[in-house]
């Protein structure tokens, strides 16, 4: 007996449920930013250095890092200046407790600005 591979039609609602499953998350990332702060998620390879060039030239502060190096949160006064942090390179701007706060735990700038020493050592 031949079995058959199986059809678009038998794996589509397979497909479906697993799209929707995964993009669910997903759609929370989507609300507008509200508050004062703001997660920005940079390019891949960004470091801290680069997203407080970033910040600087959008005339925003960054409050502190997130737990990789290309996400920040920065504080802003009006939406003008987030438009301004998107030219400078940023991909998204979420709500600082995206996905819970996990991916967004981090130090603060002061923490790493260059020349800083810990007994000694550079940092």
């Amino acid at each position: 007996m031949r079995k058959e591979g199986q059809t678009l039609g038998q794996i589509a609602p397979a497909v479906v449920v697993g799209l929707a499953v995964v993009s669910a998350p997903l759609l929370g990332l989507a609300e507008p930013v509200t508050g004062d702060q703001a997660a920005a998620v940079f390019p891949p390879g960004w470091t801290h250095r680069d997203i407080m060039v970033a910040a600087s030239q959008a005339d925003l502060s960054v409050v502190r890092f997130g737990a990789f190096s290309n996400i920040g949160i920065v504080e802003f006064d009006d939406r003008e200046a987030l438009n301004a942090l998107r030219e400078q390179g940023a991909w998204f701007l979420l709500h600082p407790q995206a996905l819970g706060g996990c991916m967004l735990i981090g130090s603060t700038p002061a923490l790493l600005e260059a020349g800083s020493t810990n007994n000694g050592t550079s940092i």
